[in-house]
């Protein structure tokens, strides 16, 4: 009995010895940052990147919805239902949307491949959620802007052009903070 135990052990020592292994070679071709699953509060500078025309179909009448840059400031939220830190921060953008809506748009974009419809529907009706929900079918527009984690926020200027993101659950003052620079930095 007792060699049975000892064997398990090591049995088990060395599945988890495996396990990090895997882990870290799997990681060391990401970039820093790059990781796809949830992810803990960062901010960062992004990039500027251009955007090209985007259009998805909105959550209640599968309308397909143009996110227009040019029009006035413009936030991107990529969250999905079962996400924590989602569920956290959502009453955060409800209030500043309310605060902001006038000023910017904001879009929240589900990845609705890796979630349920119903469960994105209740989340929706649950937080009183007003601005428009569009669904990226695919998770190539999530991919585009480098799939960092959830809740992904993005600033956009005129030009479509990423200038400010926040990757993770963060307090209310950060995002707030950031709507006041997108629309301070905003130029039509």
């Amino acid at each position: 009995m007792r060699k049975l135990q000892v064997v398990s052990s090591y049995l088990v020592l060395l599945i988890a010895f495996c396990a990090i292994v895997y882990s870290l070679q799997a990681n060391k071709s990401k970039l820093p940052g790059e990781d796809t699953d949830i992810a803990a509060p960062v901010e960062t500078t992004a990039t500027q990147q251009h955007s090209e025309e985007i259009v998805l179909e909105d959550l209640l009448y599968a309308n397909p919805t143009t996110i227009n840059y040019s029009e006035k400031p413009t936030a991107i939220l990529f969250f999905t239902s079962w996400c924590p830190y989602c569920n956290e921060d959502a009453p955060k953008v409800v209030q500043l949307y309310n605060k902001y809506k006038e000023d910017v748009n904001l879009y929240g974009v589900n990845l609705i491949y890796r979630d349920d419809r119903n469960d994105v529907e209740a989340y929706v009706n649950d937080y009183q959620i007003k601005y428009p929900i569009l669904m990226d079918e695919s998770g190539s527009l999530y991919d585009k802007y480098g799939g960092s984690g959830f809740p992904s926020l993005y600033f956009f200027n005129a030009d479509g052009e990423v200038i400010d993101q926040i990757i993770g659950s963060t307090d209310l003052e950060t995002i707030e903070d950031s709507f006041i620079s997108l629309q301070e930095n905003f130029k039509a």
